[in-house]
């Protein structure tokens, strides 16, 4: 699903009438969200799951064309663990009997 299907699926979803209105309360809690990951906390939605940042260290790897060793740089990334929630509604939601 494209960020334009979602915005049109959330629109219909809710009976908005307004796409920039969709678009703009969508973007506003991601904004958010990553906001307080940048603080370095954990953010934590009861039964749906937890988003955290981590520091991925640098790794050593070979770069094989020129038969050289190196390393790949410092970064962060964004972590989701997903909660016994969401996990049970993904898993009945495959099983249509």
């Amino acid at each position: 699903m494209t960020e334009g299907e979602f915005i049109r699926f959330y629109k219909k979803r809710n009976k908005s009438k307004n796409h920039e209105v969709v678009k703009e309360k969508i973007d506003l809690f991601w904004n958010t969200l990553l906001k307080v990951l940048d603080k370095g906390e954990k953010v934590t939605f009861k039964n749906w799951g937890t988003f955290e940042q981590k520091d991925v260290k640098p790794r050593k790897i070979m770069i094989i064309k020129i038969d050289k060793a190196g390393y790949t740089k410092a970064k962060k990334k964004i972590r989701f663990k997903a909660g016994e929630g969401l996990q049970d509604i993904v898993n009945r939601a495959g099983t249509d009997e």
